[in-house]
């Protein structure tokens, strides 16, 4: 069913379910300093506007940077200790991959966590490439990732579809030409105003109808 077509994927909270412990873990910290946040204040201010929360510490210079470091190495503890598979996920991929599909990951993650992650997810089996934030020079929104990710599946940009789940992500596709669909997997952050998306789906099941209909629709 995939063949000629390529879909490229988001990471954090479309394969694995990691921004609730990255969340976790600069809460934990700023806690520590005796600052609260809330996950509508890092949906606002990390996943909305691609900013730290770290800064609300206070903190400036090396203390700063010292808390980075911190919250740094408690989030890949956290990633190497707690459960991170999205279900339903791995049964889709392998199912896609095996209809032809070319797949990648397209993601802000750093390549140090992205190792972490996929160290025991079993997902990268059914991965042709992934291209890391290590891999281009300007992060998400801008479009910079999809386009590599564009040139690495060898297909048209016409051919090629991205899952995102952030205002950022949909953003960063849709300036590489893409279209885009809006997955929320159980639902969460289904309401989210992310910009025109080609569709939106809210489990694996769907997901996986939304992207055959989208090669269907594509002359698959």
């Amino acid at each position: 069913m995939g063949e000629g077509k390529a879909i490229l994927w988001d990471n954090d909270g479309v394969l694995v379910d990691t921004e609730r412990w990255f969340f976790e873990a600069n809460r934990r910290e700023l806690a520590a300093l005796g600052v609260e946040v809330s996950w509508a204040d890092f949906e606002e201010i990390n996943l909305k506007r691609g900013e730290s929360l770290l800064p609300l510490s206070g903190l400036e210079g090396d203390e700063l940077k010292e808390l980075y470091g911190r919250r740094d190495a408690l989030y890949a503890a956290l990633l190497r200790t707690e459960e991170i598979a999205i279900s339903g996920m791995e049964d889709l991929l392998g199912e896609l991959k095996g209809e032809g599909f070319v797949m990648g990951i397209v993601t802000s993650s750093h390549r140090e966590s992205f190792e972490i992650i996929h160290g025991r997810s079993g997902l990268l089996a059914s991965m042709d490439f992934w291209v890391v934030r290590e891999n281009y020079d300007r992060g998400k929104p801008h479009p910079d990732g999809y386009l590599m990710g564009i040139e690495r599946a060898g297909v048209a940009v016409g051919d090629c579809l991205a899952v995102e789940d952030s205002p950022r992500g949909v953003a960063a596709a849709r300036g590489a030409g893409l279209e885009v669909v809006y997955y929320s997997p159980g639902g969460v952050g289904a309401e989210r105003e992310v910009g025109a998306v080609w569709w939106r789906a809210g489990s694996p099941e769907e997901l996986g109808e939304t992207i055959r209909g989208w090669g269907r629709d594509r002359g698959v």
